[in-house]
């Protein structure tokens, strides 16, 4: 498709339009890996939340997710769950509301998690006005301190499972938390063991069912391939590795998980060779507060493509070419060295790039600089 481009831009002389540095997502892949998760959490009895966020809404990733079998459309904005409101699934918000928003989340949202009491009872009170009840996933905090109460402040989580219960237009369906997105901490048999022994606990001391027992996100994988997740964890929620194809907490490769599911191109504005080495006096860092360092290679072809800071994390990009090197990036150019590269590259030609960081793919796909193509 890149090259087929060139060749109209050369023919031509002049361009249609400007182009926008272009985000690829290859769809099969997509579909490949939250298939694998969905055949594997089903031998369970596991149900599968797949996520949409680190695409901002977009319906056909959606799609692929529901025609690979999840449970659920997660997300954790409100307005991306409004452009799915047509697709008929079960939605569920993984952000604790906003007071704000309440209205919203009970409209396009059956679900959402909460932690904070004074947000359940506004969500409440918009679902009253609507005739409607809206589902609560309360969130206990087991250890990453990232969001819900505190696992040992237990009187707590009594008393506000008793206040849940008290409230008309909400039904608690479940508990939840989260690992590894903050502090980094991994699950295990004893911080799921606790968020399990807790759910049985509020079922026997208030006759509840409590049929959803959310355990986590892509760090979980792992202890389910391994057979270590504790029984009673009833429900996933799973975004990163459908995007990387890999385990999150300890980076490893899935088996049979495709790769590689996002690429990104971007154009060519400056070839020129100049010194590897910057010249003249050294501040202290740069305008993004960086210290830089740089080994002095000599003269070397360098070239600028129109893409910068702005536009998205740029860590995440490894050139399809193994012989271009990326050597940094401003707000608004990144700069590669080809030198080393056995292709002709020539001013206006896009330069594709393998994007391997959630961090990076989530940025690119929000920004309103950088177009997204299904594939």
């Amino acid at each position: 498709m890149t090259q087929l481009k060139w060749e109209y831009y050369e023919k031509n002389g002049k361009r249609d339009k400007a182009m926008k540095p272009i985000l690829n997502m290859d769809l099969m892949k997509v579909k490949h890996n939250t298939s694998q998760i969905v055949r594997l959490a089903g031998q369970y009895g596991i149900s599968v939340a797949g996520i949409t966020k680190g695409c901002c809404g977009n319906e056909e990733f959606a799609k692929a997710q529901i025609e690979a079998g999840v449970d659920f459309l997660a997300d954790s904005r409100i307005e991306n769950l409004m452009k799915l409101e047509h697709l008929n699934i079960k939605k569920m918000l993984l952000r604790s509301p906003k007071l704000s928003e309440t209205n919203e989340v009970v409209k396009y949202a059956d679900y959402s998690l909460n932690s904070e009491i004074k947000v359940i009872r506004a969500l409440g009170n918009s679902a009253a006005r609507m005739n409607e009840v809206h589902s609560i996933i309360l969130m206990i905090d087991v250890g990453d301190l990232r969001e819900g109460i505190w696992c040992e402040d237990i009187n707590d989580i009594f008393h506000t499972v008793e206040s849940i219960l008290n409230i008309e237009g909400v039904q608690l369906e479940g508990i939840g938390t989260n690992l590894t997105c903050f502090g980094g901490i991994m699950p295990t048999e004893k911080n799921y063991g606790m968020l399990v022994t807790l759910a049985e606990e509020l079922r026997r001391r208030y006759n509840l069912l409590l049929p959803i027992v959310s355990g986590g996100n892509s760090s979980s994988l792992q202890m389910i391939y391994e057979g270590r997740l504790p029984k009673g964890i009833t429900h996933l929620r799973i975004n990163q590795s459908v995007f990387l194809g890999f385990e999150i907490g300890h980076g490893k490769k899935l088996s049979g998980w495709e790769s590689n599911i996002v690429t990104l191109e971007a154009e060519i504005i400056e070839i020129h060779k100049k010194p590897s080495y910057p010249r003249g006096n050294r501040a202290k860092m740069n305008a993004f507060g960086n210290i830089q360092s740089f080994k002095d290679k000599g003269i070397r072809t360098r070239v600028i493509l129109a893409i910068g800071r702005q536009d998205m994390d740029m860590n995440g990009l490894h050139p399809i070419d193994p012989n271009i090197s990326v050597e940094g990036a401003s707000s608004d150019h990144l700069i590669i060295d080809i030198t080393d590269s056995k292709h002709h590259y020539r001013v206006g030609q896009m330069i594709k790039f393998d994007v391997v960081t959630y961090s990076s793919i989530i940025t690119a796909m929000a920004s309103s600089f950088i177009q997204q193509k299904i594939v």
